[in-house]
């Protein structure tokens, strides 16, 4: 419940769920649209932040703060809303669980000081000793336990209970074979055959020693807040009384508290640290605990959340009114090393979670306060859905946390150049090539044809003005120095002049333009120059009216370097389809609806002998998520751009194609189009925003980290 972990070994991770590689298919194959064949992935990629519950503390958030200077008062105060931090009595019993419903407990004393080691066994008005080093055994019979010790004296002591106690200045319990130094042991019998071990130890000190719940070399304000959830915890458990189940308030683990063994080595050299951070009220007799209208308050942590601390009562069903959901940044600083993470789980173990045949699309939208998943909507290939609480999720996929979203990154500049300056940072140093196309948006045909050359070439693609070379333009062929050699110019000496060859030459590049300054011969000319490369199966068509839509296409152009081809409104002019046929391409995927690339130009495609692949939609985010459905597998990667809609922004989106990432296009509010691409993502773990925060907002690249 409380502590999910021993820090920081424990520390795991939980996730958004995305579709791993290895597809199958679900319908059969001939068809020739997108979108009809449901794809079940063998595997689903998890990727998310923080580890536990995500209630109340964060432990790794409160190392943050006091690393910023918070006091353990202050701490407490942020993550357990309204409450006080007041000393209060603290020399209650606990009764902690070590061994459950075992079969045999094994019972040695270990002497630390001269004279030490010796046990004492108390079963009713008997007592017996056994001496420092001998073993005791103590098992079930009947409703009863037993003690023996072969090599003692007295008799096998039997009893409905046996208690264990030693001096502790000069001994330590070994309990099966950890090390206890303080209180004494109970032992009784299970409610089935077993019997159990249970420690009676004063909450003050002789509990609160031996809890492991933070490292004991973390910050002591760390430690005083750790130390204080940690004795409101256990007062509440021990106020509620024994549990039945193990005739104890809390147990040892992560069920309860972790309370370990005496430390040995490092670990004892930091004792003194955590014990001073116990004892911060000075007195022997009381401690720090926060509370609320003055009630000692159930002060539940986990080792970090997501960034938010999640409502008590969206977790746990019980309301509280100190365990609301906060923000808490502290938690995804880089004192947590696992503010994010990846995790894989299969199609089968998914599918079982949600009594489905498989799950194709996973909809994690449903978000609670802490931005948390709170209910997850699972589809599989035939139609059915389910939905799990985010919580119930959790447990049956044995994931350690609720908060499961991508993580993000910013791809950004002042303008076009620049934009595709930084996009071109993706590209390898090792790049002997660069290709330049026009800056300006009447060409941006140019830059999406040229895409798939770039990816051939694996080269950068960079921004040409008409006369000269932009300033990130140059800065960029500066950074990569003498390995470039070859300069390919898409387009003719009216959309980039002779002026910027002259201005490539004089770097000592030799310069290849590819067509004129019709679309026509841009097409043919790329595509001629790709196929003398590689073996070109596949082209993309569009029209100069479908641009807007058709530059969504432009990272899995360049990915998987599939030629673009400009259609007339009737078919492929001339030149260019004399280059398709000299390539030998047999499919044809058409970008757009009919009123971006006319049913006569599909026609004529059909008519050549070419299968037609039209991947339609009405609009820019429409035709996005078609094309991510078509082509995110054979695309691959666990990345996905964000990028923005609208005709003014279609050379962006053509550079963004750079990443050679499926592009998909934000907005607000997010268009279903763009979300249900993102819930049936093949690899995603993270969203990538290409422009600034002004054109993707990041209010935008929320909404997709989350879907």
């Amino acid at each position: 419940m409380i502590s999910t972990r021993t820090l920081p070994a424990l520390l795991l991770a939980a996730a958004l769920l995305v579709p791993l590689a290895t597809p199958t298919s679900a319908a059969p194959p001939g068809r020739a649209s997108a979108g009809d064949a449901a794809v079940v992935p063998a595997q689903w990629q998890l990727s998310g932040s923080g580890f536990g519950h995500g209630v109340g503390m964060s432990q790794y958030g409160a190392r943050q703060l006091a690393d910023d200077g918070w006091s353990a008062r202050r701490i407490l105060a942020h993550y357990y809303a309204g409450t006080t931090y007041d000393a209060v009595p603290d020399t209650q019993q606990v009764s902690v669980s070590l061994e459950q419903s075992v079969t045999q407990s094994r019972l040695v004393g270990r002497a630390t000081a001269s004279g030490g080691g010796a046990l004492t066994l108390r079963a009713g008005s008997r007592a017996v000793s056994a001496p420092a080093g001998t073993t005791v055994v103590v098992t079930r019979s009947g409703s009863r336990v037993v003690a023996t010790c072969v090599s003692c004296s007295w008799a096998p002591l039997t009893a409905t209970s046996i208690t264990v106690t030693t001096s502790p200045s000069r001994t330590d319990l070994e309990v099966s074979g950890s090390r206890y130094r303080y209180g004494r042991l109970l032992l009784v019998p299970s409610a089935g055959s077993g019997l159990h071990a249970v420690l009676q130890v004063r909450l003050h000190d002789e509990y609160l020693d031996q809890i492991r719940e933070v490292p004991w070399s973390w910050p002591g304000a760390a430690l005083q807040a750790q130390a204080a959830a940690a004795r409101a915890y256990a007062m509440r458990k021990v106020s509620a009384g024994l549990r039945p189940e193990c005739a104890c308030h809390v147990t040892d683990t992560v069920a309860d508290q972790v309370f370990h063994p005496v430390p040995t080595g490092a670990e004892l050299t930091a004792w003194p640290r955590w014990r001073a951070a116990v004892r911060a009220t000075g007195s022997t007799a009381t401690g720090y605990v926060p509370r609320y209208a003055g009630q000692v308050v159930e002060a539940l942590y986990s080792s970090s959340n997501g960034g938010w601390s999640l409502d008590a009562g969206e977790v746990f069903e019980a309301e509280r009114p100190y365990l609301v959901s906060r923000r808490d940044p502290a938690s995804l600083t880089s004192a947590n090393p696992y503010r994010s993470w990846t995790r894989t789980v299969s199609q089968t173990a998914l599918a079982r979670a949600f009594a489905l045949p498989d799950v194709v699309h996973l909809d994690l939208s449903d978000r609670g306060s802490g931005h948390a998943v709170a209910t997850a909507r699972a589809t599989s290939s035939d139609g059915r859905s389910a939905s799990l609480r985010g919580t119930v999720l959790r447990r049956a996929l044995g994931l350690p946390s609720t908060a499961l979203r991508r993580t993000q990154a910013r791809t950004s500049a002042s303008d076009g150049p620049g934009l595709a300056a930084a996009v071109a940072r993706s590209a390898p140093m090792s790049s002997s090539s660069v290709v330049l196309t026009s800056s300006y948006d009447e060409d941006v045909l140019h830059t999406l044809v040229a895409q798939p050359l770039a990816g051939t070439l694996d080269a950068p693609l960079l921004l040409s003005g008409r006369r000269g070379l932009w300033a990130a333009t140059v800065a960029e062929l500066d950074r990569r120095g003498s390995r470039v050699r070859t300069a390919y110019v898409v387009g003719g000496p009216l959309v980039v002049r002779d002026e910027v060859v002259r201005a490539l030459r004089s770097r000592g590049l030799v310069v290849i333009r590819l067509g004129g300054d019709s679309t026509d011969s841009v097409s043919a000319a790329v595509l001629d120059e790709i196929a003398r490369r590689r073996t070109v199966r596949a082209v993309a068509v569009t029209t100069s009216s479908g641009r807007s839509v058709a530059a969504a296409f432009a990272g899995p152009a360049r990915r998987l370097r599939e030629p673009v081809v400009v259609a007339t409104s009737t078919g492929l002019p001339t030149r260019t389809r004399a280059a398709v046929v000299r390539s030998g391409a047999g499919t044809a995927h058409v970008i757009g609806g009919t009123r971006h690339v006319p049913a006569a130009v599909a026609d004529s495609l059909t008519a050549s002998g070419m299968r037609v692949v039209r991947l339609p939609g009405d609009h820019d985010a429409q035709v996005a998520g078609r094309v991510s459905d078509h082509f995110a597998r054979s695309v691959g990667g666990a990345e996905v751009v964000l990028a923005p809609a609208g005709s003014a922004r279609t050379l962006h989106r053509a550079v963004a194609g750079g990443l050679a990432e499926v592009v998909l296009i934000g907005s607000d509010p997010m268009s279903v189009s763009t979300t249900a691409a993102l819930q049936r993502s093949a690899t995603w773990t993270r969203v990538r925003a290409v422009g600034s925060s002004q054109e993707v907002p990041s209010s935008w690249v929320w909404v997709a980290r989350q879907s």
